[in-house]
């Protein structure tokens, strides 16, 4: 009981750390900025939000429908309804629980399991594994090619708490590089564990994970077979990640950027510094609030395009709201629950 008790204390703990950051980071934001912050505001036209909502709903929508796509990979029985209803509780528990986005992903596990029959909850939580991963996927591969188009941009990023110089921007360039092509590379292993599984060292610890996790581990490399065998699918929500999903979420930028009367932009300072403020918010944060804004700031800041910093605090206005607005689909219970449970 007292574990139990600590275990709760230490994530509430974590939980009013993480907001507290977040919110600690945009207040510096908005406060070193704040005339034109204020300016942007008293000027903006409010008529560029509504396509900036309607492209963040449908990035929403389409995340449901690509996890739909794979869930049905796996024969769980659900339907686009049931994937739209459990991913808008998803968005908003990211909102609340530690973790940020992964948060989301654990209480829409807690969800799914009243809409699996027994003996399948495992695949329907491999399900939501395999969604995250494909967005990740795509993600990470959008962000390689951005950092490669867009080495001189980075080299110009500033950090008033911090003395920069062109040897520490080259180091975190490559280590943001080495985190994607980690994430990347530990994915493509996933396909291939039939391989490491016959080094010695590795297969035991599968075994004794499948030991003492109650066959866990068979199941979750049988569902990875599954998917390898509609690798076509899955290399296609891929590319859906890409492109309705992560640019998408830019295009969302874009309209903001217009709103504010912004011209002239760049529109691969644009990609960049919104698809490596992505990045950034998958660090420990509640739905990569502050994080991922002082990340796109400093690097709009660095491709020359002014008043930057309001543009980001507008998204996460954005990005919150629609979010409580998802808990509806938590309020009203939208979706079948499993009858048979």
């Amino acid at each position: 009981m007292a574990e139990k008790k600590y275990k709760k204390t230490r994530a509430f703990l974590s939980f009013l750390l993480k907001t507290g950051l977040a919110v600690g980071i945009i207040w510096w934001i908005i406060h070193k900025n704040y005339n034109s912050f204020v300016s942007n505001l008293e000027h903006i036209n409010y008529f560029w939000l509504l396509p900036a909502a309607l492209a963040y709903v449908s990035h929403m929508v389409v995340c449901a429908w690509r996890w739909y796509k794979l869930a049905l990979v796996l024969d769980i029985d659900i339907s686009f309804m049931d994937a739209l209803s459990l991913t808008m509780k998803g968005y908003f528990f990211s909102l609340v629980i530690p973790g940020g986005a992964i948060g989301g992903d654990v209480a829409k596990m807690g969800f799914l399991s009243r809409h699996t029959a027994q003996g399948a909850k495992a695949e329907g939580v491999f399900s939501i594994l395999m969604d995250r991963m494909t967005g990740m996927a795509g993600m990470f591969s959008l962000a390689l090619v951005m950092i490669l188009f867009s080495f001189p941009v980075l080299m110009k990023v500033r950090l008033d708490v911090i003395q920069l110089n062109d040897t520490v921007r080259v180091l975190g360039i490559l280590g943001l590089s080495a985190i994607c092509l980690a994430g990347l590379g530990a994915m493509t292993c996933l396909f291939f564990h039939r391989f490491f599984e016959r080094i010695k060292p590795i297969g035991r610890l599968m075994r004794l994970g499948d030991k003492y996790g109650y066959g866990i581990v068979s199941r979750f490399t049988k569902v990875i077979d599954t998917y390898r065998n509609s690798l076509g699918l899955v290399i296609r929500m891929c590319f859906v990640s890409v492109v309705f999903v992560h640019l998408n979420v830019v295009l969302v930028f874009y309209f903001i950027m217009k709103s504010l009367g912004m011209n002239g932009m760049n529109l691969l300072d644009v990609i960049t510094a919104v698809t490596v403020g992505n990045v950034a918010g998958m660090l420990p944060s509640n739905s990569g609030l502050g994080l991922r804004d002082v990340t796109i700031n400093v690097i709009l800041d660095a491709a020359g395009i002014s008043n930057g910093a309001t543009v980001p605090i507008i998204y996460s206005a954005i990005l919150i709201g629609f979010n409580l607005l998802a808990g509806l689909f938590f309020i009203f219970d939208f979706g079948k629950k499993n009858k048979d449970i």
